[in-house]
């Protein structure tokens, strides 16, 4: 009996050794994790998604979003004290570490918000040696109270958050404390100058970035947005079609910059879990289409920028007759529309999209897959294609396994897919 139970354990403990190895194969799974889905509570609160619901098994790194910079000391801070310390939602994330021992949970520190609050403190932060002292340290005791394994930099859409000597000198200053207590450090750089980023690479010393960040992620998403009303277009487009003269694609943005010098094993293609929608304003729907503005806030995400999370459109498709469309060359990912008019339009990366992204980083040699939000993904299994279906399909996809996903739950009530070349003919 002792034998059995000792070859159990070994058995056991080799599947263990293997499941480890294949999730830490060099491959960077970055999850995003928004502390603010807690407050998705409309339509019964099918939207809310909280520290439980991640599974820590599909991602080699959590980001925790966001901590915010205090205008006041330039400290690192809490941004919600309520949901991030009284519900005990940093200690739960520190927890993840315990159902996957190669797990890294890092806090964000930024956001589009805390960059554009009015005030100039990230500047005021990178201005001298002084102030970027203070903030180190504090990151140093934050990281250690929280138990967070690093710190992501996401504040990038203010030009002035950003400039070059400064922020190299706050990278290395950060670099070099961390390498006592291994820590990691990464930040998050635009992949097109709009609204919502600055400059490419203006504002960066790209050599620092190579030097002091362990991974790079790049924004390849919101390429389009509620800045353009009148134009329905797909938000991210892996590479440029024929008839466009912008370079608004993620391709692009991979190769403009390694062509600055960015080590490619560092970045971190972004991959959006959600949807941006308009409402159309003729028949065409084939993108860029006419539109007469975003769709309004509601729905079970209730934001205002036409945003529509993947497990909302899944779902229109399977139960509410909206037709799906697919581009056969692969250069953007789906969109859908609506049968009711004034229909609504909104394009999107589903399974079989992010397995064609994941492709792509893997043979451009990338770090790997930055996923903008988990909160997005169907973690409900509401469309029938299983829990999680994006993210495991990038899973799936760097570790090898190149199946063709389940799309869009399948069922009877699934509007058929047709091919934008069919529409183009019609």
């Amino acid at each position: 009996m002792d034998l059995l139970f000792g070859l159990f354990k070994m058995v056991i403990f080799l599947l263990l050794f293997i499941s480890s190895m294949l999730s830490t194969n060099g491959i960077l799974i970055l999850c995003s994790f928004p502390n603010w889905a807690v407050y998705r509570t409309k339509i019964a609160g099918l939207g809310q998604y909280t520290v439980d619901n991640i599974d820590p098994q599909l991602c080699t790194h959590v980001l925790y979003q966001f901590a915010i910079l205090d205008k006041k000391t330039l400290e690192i801070s809490v941004k919600d004290n309520t949901v991030d310390i009284d519900n005990n939602f940093y200690e739960k994330f520190a927890a993840l570490k315990n159902k996957n021992s190669q797990l890294k949970t890092m806090i964000t520190l930024g956001s589009w918000e805390d960059a554009n609050d009015g005030t100039d403190k990230y500047s005021r932060l990178i201005a001298n040696a002084s102030t970027i002292d203070t903030f180190v340290n504090s990151v140093m005791a934050f990281l250690q109270l929280h138990q967070f394994s690093g710190l992501n930099l996401d504040y990038d859409y203010s030009s002035k958050a950003a400039i070059k000597d400064g922020f190299s000198n706050l990278l290395i200053a950060l670099k070099n404390a961390f390498k006592p207590k291994e820590y990691l450090l990464s930040a998050v750089v635009p992949a097109s100058a709009s609204p919502y980023s600055s400059s490419l690479d203006g504002d960066y010393d790209v050599s620092s970035l190579n030097e002091n960040l362990d991974f790079i992620s790049l924004r390849t998403f919101y390429f389009h947005g509620d800045w353009e009303p009148t134009k329905a277009d797909h938000h991210s487009p892996l590479r440029k079609r024929p008839w466009e003269i912008d370079n608004k694609n993620s391709d692009f943005a991979v190769t403009y910059w390694i062509g600055k010098g960015l080590l490619a094993n560092k970045i971190a293609l972004g991959i959006p879990f959600f949807g941006l929608s308009w409402l159309l304003s003729s028949d065409n729907i084939v993108p860029p289409a006419a539109a007469s503005g975003v769709v309004p806030a509601g729905g079970v995400l209730g934001e205002a920028d036409g945003k529509m999370a993947y497990y909302e459109i899944c779902d229109a498709i399977r139960t509410k007759q909206w037709q799906r469309v697919r581009d056969p060359s692969q250069a953007i990912g789906p969109y859908a529309v609506s049968p009711n008019h004034p229909r609504t339009w909104v394009g999107y990366d589903d399974p079989e999209m992010a397995a064609v992204k994941s492709r792509y980083i893997l043979s451009k040699g990338l770090a790997g897959a930055f996923l903008w939000d988990i909160s997005y993904d169907d973690f409900r299994n509401t469309c029938g294609g299983g829990f999680n279906p994006i993210t495991t399909t990038i899973y799936n996809t760097l570790n090898g396994n190149w199946h063709t996903p389940h799309q869009d739950g399948g069922g009877t009530n699934s509007s058929e897919s047709v091919d934008f070349c069919e529409c183009i003919c019609h």
